[in-house]
């Protein structure tokens, strides 16, 4: 296993009976040849953004423990901590986790790490994420998200996008590309998607507009709202909730049909 370029700061903090301790890494691999990112992390947010001119792929990761003393932390975070950035083959894998086994003080410890990602241009993007915020900008390549809770920001990615999401709410903004989406629940917004828009939803509202090709929606619960179509609207299934339908410059099509 090789990491490139590690290098961490800690911060530390103490308030009445609780303690917090706070360390910074940094990673980075280079990016020659790399046309996939891998990411696999537990608790806490996750950034990702382009940099079009990096040769390298960089992470920050902030790690957070609670409840714990500063030596305490220190040998928690040695011990239980996986992070990594490795090459394997046309692939980087970046790993995150905290082992949970050691929580048994009845502190009501909590851990977690902030993850903000740099990758170049042209980089496809595979994320297993446990929970906590996901933002991902301005990226080129397509995405797949499996996500178990906290809300999904997207802006600005080129290429397609599939997300597979337990809870919490995913805003969506400028796809160039299909997008395809299995939710549990949380309210949905989407808006300017060149391709077809798939959207499975257990419960939560839904707005879907400016799209380029089909829209197909298989809904639970929730209020749905669709503008601007340029291609079919298909409603598979409506459980719940108000439907509004605009500006469709195809056929709607619904369950009733």
């Amino acid at each position: 296993m090789r990491v490139f370029s590690v290098q961490f700061l800690v911060f530390l903090f103490c308030a009445s009976s609780a303690f917090a301790y706070e360390e910074i890494r940094e990673l980075s691999l280079p990016a020659q040849d790399i046309n996939k990112l891998e990411i696999d992390c537990g608790s806490g947010f996750l950034k990702v953004t382009n940099d079009r001119s990096a040769k390298e792929i960089e992470v920050s990761a902030q790690i957070c423990v609670d409840k714990v003393r500063d030596s305490k932390a220190e040998e928690l975070v040695e011990k239980d901590l996986e992070l990594t950035l490795e090459r394997k083959g046309s692939r980087a894998v970046l790993c995150c986790h905290f082992e949970r086994s050691w929580i048994s003080s009845g502190r009501n410890t909590q851990v977690s790490v902030n993850l903000t990602v740099t990758v170049p241009k042209n980089m496809d993007l595979d994320i297993d994420d446990g929970s906590g915020s996901i933002e991902i900008r301005n990226i080129t390549g397509n995405l797949k998200i499996i996500d178990g809770s906290g809300n999904i920001t997207l802006e600005d990615v080129h290429g397609n996008v599939n997300i597979e999401d337990g809870s919490g709410g995913i805003e969506i903004e400028n796809i160039t590309g299909n997008l395809d989406i299995d939710d549990g629940s949380g309210e949905i917004d989407i808006e300017e998607v060149t391709g077809d828009v798939n959207v499975d939803d257990n419960s939560g509202s839904m707005n879907i507009r400016n799209i380029g090709g089909n829209v197909t929606v298989d809904d639970g619960s929730g209020s749905i709202t669709i503008d601007r179509v340029a291609q079919n609207v298909t409603i598979e299934e409506d459980g719940s909730g108000g439907l509004s339908i605009n500006k469709v410059q195809g056929r709607i099509i619904t369950d009733n049909d």
